[in-house]
């Protein structure tokens, strides 16, 4: 059928008695207009959305939920025009006390700047806002994230060391428990398919017998069959604990 994509996909991870997967379909109906529906398996469980564009120049809306639960449907309003984007998500609608989490964000140049928060559209009340700015400069990307309603602080700075070979550092501090701590990382691209990180982590200040946590993760992909993708991951800490996950994913 013309407009038709499907995609199939399957994971196992360790630890886990069976593989869970889902399918996925889109059709474009009509110009501006695409239906999309996604069963997990094997859970069983289906949600469908239906989107539209092109109402008004450059607003975007969705609808989207449990088929047998229409009044329980969330809707989605996305404008994005020139260098300012904006998305309201609306849920309990059908129960005369909807919520709404809006999102919106401003890009001029290497300067980007975001804004969050949930309304509570009966009594006003606005929760669980936040605000975040990034820059980037060459080879180097600078972030500040304030959120949980700007009580928690996260500042970072990543740098591609070349063209394979990046390194990140990140700040976290809580304003209320006056707490802070630090991790590091760095992430390696040996080949196409395969890229492998390497992280520690640990509170502030580092004292003698401070306790890092290091976490090691490797990654490939690959294509394994006609139209079929296959990846590994691999993940072990100071424990030696390992988690491992194998993922296979169709394009029909």
């Amino acid at each position: 059928m013309d407009g038709l994509k499907v995609t199939a996909s399957a994971t196992q991870k360790n630890g886990a008695s069976e593989p869970v997967g889902s399918v996925k379909s889109t059709l474009d109906v009509a110009k501006g207009l695409s239906v999309e529906t996604e069963a997990a398996l094997p859970a069983g469980t289906v949600t469908a959305s239906a989107s539209h564009s092109g109402l008004v120049d450059g607003l975007k809306l969705t609808v989207s939920g449990d088929p047998k639960n229409l009044p329980g449907a969330k809707v989605a309003l996305q404008m994005l025009r020139d260098a300012v984007g904006v998305k309201c998500d609306l849920t309990n609608i059908s129960s005369g006390a909807p919520k709404a989490d809006v999102n919106a964000c401003f890009v001029s140049g290497d300067l980007a700047l975001g804004a969050s928060a949930h309304v509570d559209c009966v009594t006003g009340a606005v929760s669980k806002y936040a605000l975040a700015a990034q820059i980037v400069a060459d080879d180097t990307t600078l972030a500040v994230v304030a959120a949980n309603a700007l009580d928690t602080v996260k500042g970072s700075v990543a740098v591609k060391l070349d063209g394979a070979t990046s390194a990140a550092a990140e700040v976290t501090y809580g304003v209320k428990a006056k707490s802070a701590s630090a991790a590091l990382a760095v992430s390696k691209k040996f080949s196409d398919a395969c890229s492998g990180k390497i992280a520690v982590s640990s509170a502030l200040p580092i004292t003698e017998g401070a306790v890092l946590d290091p976490v090691l993760s490797l990654y490939t992909t690959g294509d394994v069959a006609a139209k079929t993708t296959g990846s590994v991951s691999f993940q072990t800490d100071k424990s030696l604990a390992a988690k491992w996950g194998v993922q296979f994913a169709t394009k029909i």
